[in-house]
């Protein structure tokens, strides 16, 4: 059975990440304008459940990788944009280049 990108990306995250969504993530906050991500909008576009999300961005959050952007008022989804490390994201850009490359995800910038 052919796997689906997707689903190849998934499985690399898992044994890279310890997580089958931290990729995902990532490769969203990569290719992200200065507004973020909205894990909401993530989810529809990949067919998942939003909550699947939740913890990979908690731990970049915690990593220092990304940050919870704050609502705006009436505002009721949750936006995340990368960390303002330049350095660390250049260094993760070839990271996950290479990882979306690999799985034939979407390519990174």
């Amino acid at each position: 059975m052919v796997q689906s990108a997707p689903e190849r990306l998934r499985e690399v995250s898992a044994k890279l990440f310890g997580n089958r969504y931290r990729a995902e993530v990532l490769l969203a906050l990569a290719k992200s304008d200065s507004r973020g991500v909205c894990l909401g909008d993530l989810a529809v576009s990949r067919s998942v459940a939003s909550n699947v999300y939740q913890a990979p961005v908690q731990a970049l959050v915690d990593a220092g990788l990304a940050v919870r952007v704050p609502r705006e008022p009436g505002e009721r989804r949750q936006w995340y944009r990368r960390s303002d490390d330049v350095e660390l994201w250049r260094c993760l850009a070839d990271l996950l280049g290479r990882l979306a490359e690999a799985a034939g995800a979407d390519r990174v910038g």
